[in-house]
């Protein structure tokens, strides 16, 4: 008897120490202290927001910049955007685990996660986490008559590594980066695309053609005559069959040595089926800095709108014609002032927007768009939808996570492309 009360009286403080307490987000979050160093079942459905190495932030919702919906610190601050930042920080969580990140898609879903509780307010396992997968979003072909064109940042796409923005990447990686591009750039069925961050000169947008054409394409490219620098810059890859250019292309910066020349032009494209002519920009703001460095990026943000908007009545005289796209990684979020001049110039912010916020980047947890499409009066009313394609930025950062054997075409850029679908109409 003595035996089965001890044997009995074991299991159930075996039960005890192993016992796992199942808490909401909205309790843990009530009182961090009561389960530190304690293990818990989270059972609050989460979203995966951001994808990292060694973490996932998760938030019941998808997380949203501040500066999308409120004016941001660089601009003046606002109560709406601090109410922002707080409402983001306290619906999200850290979980630290083991994960294929590269398999990882923010948007995601995951239930019921069992992890230990840390004095750093995160949760810890030392196992995967299994997620629910968001299905990549097709994206349909353009229709009959219709021209698609299409802004994309690239990231650092060079012919020559080695330099800045290609210390870390090896011959293996680049090769996988151009098969990826490639089958990205033919699924998008693209007529013009307007590229960000590649380098400038001939050399990369020569060896990207020559994988693109590869099998019976027919694309040129369009870039702005500087020599083989370790720079990045603008391109306009086209379809031949579809699209012819007209006259020189235009810059916004006439002094060749800035770092910037290349990174913000415009092109004349006429329309080879129905003779019809626009003007596309592709334009490469500024990139920001953590921190307090931000506001002197800002500086340089609003310059760079100085220069595109003095520029812009130039292209028009020049082109001779008034139609007005405007593609490109403007590297500011809605509210941002950029944008906002941009808009009051006359040139109407085309992306979806609303309560419920799509995007083209992703940056710690915190999703925005970055991936900007500016219309003026004529253009904006032969444009038919404009979307963000969902292939890249919901994906973890670094090329190098990468298995070299992946033969999916997601990830090739750090940024979402922005697709415009237009139908040319004479006036």
């Amino acid at each position: 008897m003595r035996k089965t009360c001890f044997l009995f009286l074991l299991v159930l403080s075996s039960l005890s120490v192993h016992a796992v307490e199942r808490v909401s987000l909205e309790q843990l979050k009530a009182d961090w202290s009561k389960y530190t160093n304690q293990t818990v079942v989270l059972t609050t459905p989460l979203v995966v927001c951001g994808s990292f190495y060694d973490s996932l932030v998760l938030a019941p919702e998808r997380l949203f910049c501040p500066e999308e919906r409120a004016v941001g610190l660089a601009d003046g601050d606002s109560t709406m955007y601090y109410q922002l930042v707080a409402q983001n920080l306290d619906a999200s969580i850290v979980i630290n685990c083991r994960n294929n990140y590269y398999n990882v898609r923010c948007g995601d879903r995951v239930k019921n996660i069992q992890a230990r509780v840390t004095k750093a307010r995160h949760l810890v396992t030392g196992q995967p986490i299994k997620t629910s997968h968001m299905p990549l979003d097709k994206l349909p072909k353009p229709k009959k008559g219709e021209l698609r064109i299409v802004g994309a940042n690239i990231e650092n796409y060079f012919a020559d590594l080695g330099g800045y923005a290609t210390k870390r990447t090896t011959p293996a990686q680049q090769s996988m980066k151009t098969r990826k591009l490639v089958q990205a750039l033919r699924s998008m069925h693209a007529d013009i695309i307007a590229c960000c961050e590649m380098q400038v000169g001939d050399k990369a947008p020569t060896m990207l053609l020559e994988a693109l054409n590869k099998g019976g394409g027919n694309y040129a490219f369009v870039s702005m005559p500087l020599d083989n620098m370790d720079r990045i810059g603008g391109c306009f890859i086209y379809n031949t069959e579809r699209v012819r250019t007209y006259a020189q292309p235009l810059s916004a910066y006439k002094d060749t040595a800035s770092h910037y020349y290349g990174r913000m032009f415009a092109v004349g494209f006429e329309q080879i089926a129905s003779g019809e002519r626009l003007i596309v920009g592709v334009n490469h703001f500024k990139s920001k800095r953590p921190g307090r460095g931000n506001y002197d990026t800002h500086l340089k943000r609003m310059q760079n709108t100085d220069s595109l908007l003095a520029m812009l009545p130039q292209a028009i005289d020049h082109f001779g014609d008034t139609d007005v796209l405007l593609l490109g990684d403007y590297n500011c979020y809605t509210q941002e002032g950029p944008i906002q001049a941009i808009v009051r110039a006359g040139y109407a912010d085309m992306l979806p927007h609303g309560l419920t916020c799509d995007y083209s980047y992703s940056f710690k947890g915190e999703a925005g768009y970055l991936d900007r499409c500016f219309a003026n009066p004529s253009m904006a009313s032969q444009i038919i939808r404009v979307r963000p394609w969902h292939i890249n930025a919901d994906w973890y950062y670094s090329h190098g996570a990468y298995k070299l054997k992946d033969k999916t075409l997601h990830r090739y850029s750090d940024h979402d492309p922005i697709i415009v679908d237009i139908k040319m109409s004479s006036r």
